[in-house]
């Protein structure tokens, strides 16, 4: 339907692109309507938006996708008042007939716990509250680490700091051993932490021979906060207002000595303990987490996780080049068993789930999960939620991967997708546009019909444990050991994980390494140098004023897939940093490749003088906001990558390109010699920012957008899928039919070249056989010219058709085309097709298609964001002209179309329920928004019929042929006023199939949804004439199942 009929102004500035018409969200017509906003928190969460339609703006576009702007979700309330609006939210969705239960599932790679195995031969129950631990437990307390913690000796989660403190580290720097530079040629430098890799097959079953479990013995778990990912856990452990479910899988398990547990060496009484136990640390309590392990083959892991997720992921979500050797036979073998490991996550969540849960999804480990979760539960209509920790390339790095849309689709099946930054998600957005053509702009993605609302909102850290441990009893005087040694000095200090990403890597020469991955990555990536130690070096080149007076200490954290390559690379380029600027009295770099204690870490923190970031690509790095909060009292300066997310939260700290070795060394000099006034107005912003933007805000932010994106303009539904015996069961009862069918995309594929869409043999085959059943009406309409509707579908006898969106009619059985506009002004057509031709000539790949009754511009085959300019000016201009030409502006899919004013395919339809009132059966069948208006007029039927009203009456349809008193009611032949009529439809018969691509099926919703929402009918979801639970809107998936389904109503035919 045309902006004009639906009732909405439509306007266009020039030089915008990127916002669609988006689509109003489908609430329960069985309820009330209400404000969109509950009024208890219309003042905390902005303008109240009504779930009524409104004017739709495309707002200025700008001159390239990258300046889109998604909506910012830097959270400007308190956790209180987002706690409030959440309750107020949950509350509001239920009086709307969207409960929520208030339990959030959370799901992601790996449980946030080390899993220790415990022998014993107590045979007491293992999770006994009063059971004793061990010699090494208490001896663990007796050193002051944190206890270990029991499984059913309450939630760990609830301890303030269960999550946030690190167990002990395997490599330690007591205070007294700092390095003196007085003593030392070098910085101590300590081997990486042995990394948890799988034992070979001979190893693993050596070790299932020697490691036998007698049935006697009896064990239990003990359970350790995993290190890392604090800010995430802290995020997790603040929403304590409804329970809290953790899906993931315990990687990290261990043997009581420190051994590495692989899970095929678990029994099953030990997998079953541990289960047993992680689901029930929640208890009874509200506010507290359970977990839910995700059992995996370690085989399957490993190919999942170093074969895909590293080896392709991560490399291009960071801006690395894909390995060069990777053959289409390991990546097949790699994007297999990510599918199947998504698939597995996908299926516990699914057996978790219950009715009313939020589904809060994290990372780029498990994008697939989404839309599997919408297809596992189709009836569900389940509330998902994605948030992207990494970063999130441009379309033109991220198309590079040979799974790309797979990918984007599977990230499509959430209610909202929410990432670190603005310029993640608006590369996101481009992607979506250019590498998959969906229609995208400030309101989401439209895929397909199905709206995903895109946001961002940076994660924070817990800063009350930050105060907490920076205050901490170990903290000062190890500051005080740092001060000494570098006494007389500046401090600039540097804390990374050894990756390629980080900005320390040096290139490494051996190809052949064990972590050959890591090793070209790097390779490909830094060259000869590395970008943070080579700024170092070209400040003391630069500034030998700071000789001897500055030093710059560098702590690589070891990982999981560090190379022994790496780190020596890293040693000999210190080394020549030393060599060159150094004596034996004096080293400039101390670097410390090793794992260090929470004390040292804020030691180091506390006594800098710089914090140097220079990050090639990180999706937000909390290190630089730790730094922030440990320097409450010196104001010490922070030098921080553009390429890191945090850099757009941080407004205040010196941003740098970590290419530019020149300026990141003017950087270092600025902040060295900054005034002291400076350095306080400097902190104070950044000391606010941190502490107002905490990870339990980031959490509660959410959450609550989730709650948001369910209802408003961008909500989305669940429209169940088509129920073909239910279908079929009707139509075999019913003594009267009427078939309307659209056909692009609806019973024929759509395809780049309009004219090679013929009808396939099925469907010539099935069309007569149902013409020729006496209790059928089958109707075609089409936005097809009446050529193309006659060439190939004239010959069948009975077949009614519409051509060129209500503009011509022909009439089952007749010979002739009958003309409904022969009576209007077309002389437009010449103004229109002049502008239509001025953009063909700009717009490669695009042509003109012109009609009896309409013209069209279309750009399928252009490129997809150019086209999509072009088409969004060209329609500006056009519907500048509305005012004085009786015309309507049509936005399809790929194209635009021009037709006379009033003319559409909801006027065909409507003239057909009137003048076959008898029907008894009806399917309507549509596949983008020029079948809305079908949708409209069936759909308009019941809007005001209740079961005491009695059936549901038809009204006359208006005459278009009185031009230009349009809109008069139809007449009879002796001039009678036609009267409404009753019809004989009801919802349990009335089939209104919207047809979308298979990769979507299950989606929340079509467009079609949408329309009915929009024109205030009640009936969308459920019809409220026969009660909320008849279902009359239904979905198929392609063409070819429409066909199918014709098919099988052929063989019902009675002259079959």
């Amino acid at each position: 339907m045309s902006s004009r009929q639906c009732g909405r102004s439509v306007h266009i500035i020039a030089n915008r692109f990127d916002v669609f018409l988006a689509v109003p969200t489908r609430l329960d017509a069985s309820r009330p309507r209400a404000s969109s906003r509950p009024p208890a928190v219309a003042g905390l969460v902005g303008p109240v938006k009504s779930s009524r339609p409104t004017p739709v703006t495309l707002h200025d576009l700008p001159e390239n996708e990258d300046e889109w702007e998604p909506e910012n979700l830097e959270p400007a309330l308190t956790r209180e008042e987002l706690r409030h609006s959440i309750k107020t939210w949950q509350e509001e969705l239920g009086h709307r007939g969207r409960p929520v239960s208030g339990r959030t599932i959370v799901v992601v790679h790996s449980l946030p716990y080390v899993c220790t195995l415990h022998p014993t031969k107590s045979l007491s129950t293992p999770y006994d509250a009063q059971i004793i631990s061990d010699d090494k437990d208490e001896l663990l307390l007796a050193s002051g680490a944190q206890t270990p913690l029991e499984m059913g000796s309450g939630d760990p989660l609830l301890r303030t700091r269960a999550l946030h403190s690190p167990p002990p580290a395997r490599h330690k720097i007591p205070p007294s051993n700092f390095p003196d530079p007085a003593k030392s040629l070098r910085p101590s430098f300590h081997p990486p932490c042995p990394p948890s890799r799988a034992p070979s097959p001979d190893s693993l079953r050596a070790a299932e021979q020697d490691l036998p479990v007698p049935q006697q013995q009896r064990h239990r778990w003990v359970l350790h906060p995993r290190r890392g990912h604090a800010a995430l856990n802290s995020g997790l452990k603040s929403l304590t207002d409804g329970p809290l479910v953790v899906v993931g899988r315990p990687d990290d398990l261990v043997k009581v000595d420190g051994e590495v547990l692989r899970q095929v060496e678990l029994g099953e009484t030990e997998k079953k303990d541990l289960e047993r136990g992680l689901r029930n640390m929640a208890g009874t309590s509200n506010t507290a987490i359970g977990c839910v392990p995700v059992w995996l083959d370690d085989k399957v892991h490993s190919d999942f996780y170093e074969g895909y997720c590293k080896t392709e992921l991560w490399p291009i979500f960071h801006y690395l080049a894909l390995p060069d050797t990777l053959d289409k036979k390991t990546e097949d073998a790699a994007w297999q068993s990510y599918y199947d490991t998504n698939l597995v996550y996908a299926r516990k969540v699914a057996e978790t789930y219950v009715a009313g849960d939020l589904i809060w999804v994290h990372d780029y480990h498990l994008l697939l999960v989404p839309q599997m979760l919408r297809e596992l539960l189709p009836n569900a209509s389940p509330y998902i939620s994605l948030f992207l920790h990494c970063p999130f390339p441009s379309s033109e790095y991220f198309r590079n991967l040979p799974r790309r849309e797979s990918l984007l689709d599977g990230m499509l099946g959430c209610n909202l997708i929410c990432f670190q930054t603005h310029s993640y998600a608006r590369h996101f957005l481009s992607s979506c546009v250019r590498v998959m053509g969906y229609e995208a702009g400030s309101g989401g993605v439209d895929a397909r019909g199905s709206i995903t609302r895109i946001a961002h909102c940076p994660i924070g850290i817990d800063v009350e444990n930050v105060e907490i441990d920076r205050q901490a009893p170990g903290v000062a005087p190890k500051a005080e050991v740092l001060r000494r040694i570098y006494a007389g000095k500046k401090i600039i200090v540097g804390r990374d994980k050894l990756d390629p990403t980080k900005g320390v890597l040096p290139k490494v020469s051996s190809l052949g390494s064990p972590n050959s991955m890591i090793d070209k990555v790097s390779d490909s990536i830094f060259g000869d140098w590395s970008p943070q130690l080579r700024a170092f070096e070209r400040f003391l080149q630069t500034h030998p004023e700071w000789a001897h007076k500055v030093v710059l200490i560098q702590v690589t954290s070891p990982s999981l897939g560090d190379s022994p390559s790496l780190a020596t690379k890293v040693s000999e380029l210190v080394d020549q940093i030393n060599g060159a600027h150094g004596s034996l009295e004096f080293q400039p770099v101390h670097h410390y490749h090793q794992t260090i204690e929470r004390d040292e870490y804020f030691a180091l923190l506390t006594v800098a003088d710089v914090a140097l970031v220079t990050s090639i690509r990180d999706g937000m790095n909390t290190t630089s906001m730790e730094y922030i909060l440990c320097q409450a009292e010196a104001k010490g300066q922070l030098i921080v990558s553009e390429f890191t997310g945090v850099s757009s939260q941080l407004n205040k700290a010196i941003k740098v390109n970590p290419w530019d070795l020149g300026g990141v060394a003017r950087a270092i000099e600025s902040c060295l010699t900054m005034s002291t006034a400076e350095k306080e107005l400097r902190h104070a912003a950044l000391h606010a920012t941190v502490s107002s933007q905490t990870a339990a805000v980031w959490a509660h932010t959410n959450i609550l957008k989730l709650l948001e994106s369910l209802q408003g303009e961008q909500a989305s539904q669940n429209t169940p899928p088509l129920d073909v015996d239910h279908l079929v069961s009707r139509y075999q009862t019913a003594k009267k039919r009427l078939l309307l069918f659209d056909y692009d995309g609806t019973l024929t594929l759509i395809v780049k070249n309009p004219s090679d869409a013929v009808p396939s043999p099925s469907l010539l085959k099935s069309l007569p056989i149902l013409t020729a059943d006496p209790t059928n009406v089958v109707f075609i309409i089409s936005g097809r010219d009446s050529d193309f509707l006659e060439q190939h579908l004239g010959h069948i006898e009975n077949l009614g058709m519409s051509a060129e969106h209500g503009c011509f009619f022909r009439a089952p059985g007749a010979n002739k085309w009958t003309s409904l506009t022969e009576h209007l002004d077309m002389d437009w057509k010449r103004d229109v097709l002049q502008i239509f031709r001025y953009y063909e000539a700009r717009t490669q790949g695009s042509f003109v298609e012109k009609k009896a009754s309409s013209v069209t511009f279309h750009y399928r085959n252009a490129d997809p964001v150019f086209g999509l300019f072009q088409a969004k000016e060209c329609q500006a201009m056009l519907e500048s002209m509305q005012e004085s030409l009786p015309i309507d502006v049509l936005v399809g899919k790929k194209n635009v179309e021009v037709r006379p004013a009033h003319t559409n395919k909801g006027e065909i339809v409507q003239r057909l329920l009137y003048q076959y009132a008898d029907t008894e059966f009806c399917m309507c069948a549509g596949d983008d928004k020029t079948d809305e208006d079908m949708f409209h007029s069936m759909a308009r039927i019941f809007s005001t019929s209740t079961p005491s009203s009695g059936p549901p009456l038809i009204p006359a349809p208006e005459s278009l042929l009185l031009f230009p008193s349009l809109g008069d009611k139809a007449r009879s032949s002796d001039g009678e006023l036609l009267e409404p009529r009753a019809s004989r439809l009801d919802p349990a018969s009335t089939f209104m199939i919207a047809i979308e691509a298979k990769e979507s099926q299950g989606a929340r919703m079509t467009m079609a949804n949408a329309v009915l929402e929009r024109y205030d009918v009640p009936c969308v979801r459920c019809c409220t004439f026969t009660g909320a639970d008849d279902f009359f809107y239904l979905m198929a998936h392609s063409p070819e199942q429409m066909v199918s389904l014709l098919e099988r109503l052929a063989s019902f035919s009675s002259v079959t």
